[in-house]
C-alpha cells in the first residue's frame, strides 16, 4: 500500500523523525496542518483536472467546427460516397441475379429448340410423302 509513492516503512520513518523534530506536544497540531494542506492540494488538483477536461472538450468542439468550415459541402461528400457504395452493392446484386438468370435463359433456349424440333417433326408427319405427291398428281392429271 503506497501513500503518495511512499511505502509503509518509509511512512513510519517520517513519523518518527517528525515526532523527534516537533515533539509530542505539537504533533497533533502539525498533523492537522498537514491534513488540511493535503485536502487543499487534492481540491486544487480536482479543480485543475476539471479545467483541463473542459478545455479538452472546447478544443474538440472547435476542431469539429473547423472541419465543418473546411468542408464546404457540409458532409455532402460523405453522403455521396455512401450512395456510391450502395449503387455498387446493387450492381453486384443485379450481376449475381443475372448470372442466376443465365442458367434459366439457357434452359429456356434449350426448351425452345426442343419445341422447334417437335414442331418440325409434326409438320413433316402431316405433309404427304414425296411418293404420295406424285401419285396425287397423276390422279389429278388423269381425271
Amino acid at each position: 500500500m503506497d501513500f503518495f509513492g511512499i511505502g509503509p516503512l518509509e511512512l513510519i520513518l517520517i513519523l518518527v523523525v517528525l515526532l523527534i523534530v516537533v515533539g509530542p506536544a505539537k504533533l497533533p497540531e502539525v498533523a492537522g496542518s498537514i491534513g488540511r494542506g493535503i485536502r487543499k492540494f487534492r481540491e486544487a488538483t480536482k479543480e485543475l483536472t476539471k479545467d483541463f477536461k473542459e478545455m479538452t472538450e472546447e478544443v474538440k468542439d472547435a476542431e469539429k467546427e473547423v472541419s465543418t468550415a473546411l468542408d464546404p459541402t457540409g458532409g455532402l461528400t460523405k453522403d455521396l460516397k455512401e450512395m456510391a457504395k450502395e449503387v455498387k452493392d446493387v450492381r453486384q446484386e443485379i450481376g449475381t441475379a443475372l448470372k442466376l438468370d443465365t442458367g434459366l435463359t439457357d434452359d429456356l433456349r434449350g426448351m425452345g429448340k426442343e419445341i422447334k424440333d417437335v414442331a418440325k417433326e409434326a409438320s413433316s408427319a402431316l405433309q404427304p410423302a414425296p411418293e404420295e405427291k406424285v401419285d396425287a398428281q397423276k390422279e389429278d392429271g388423269e381425271g
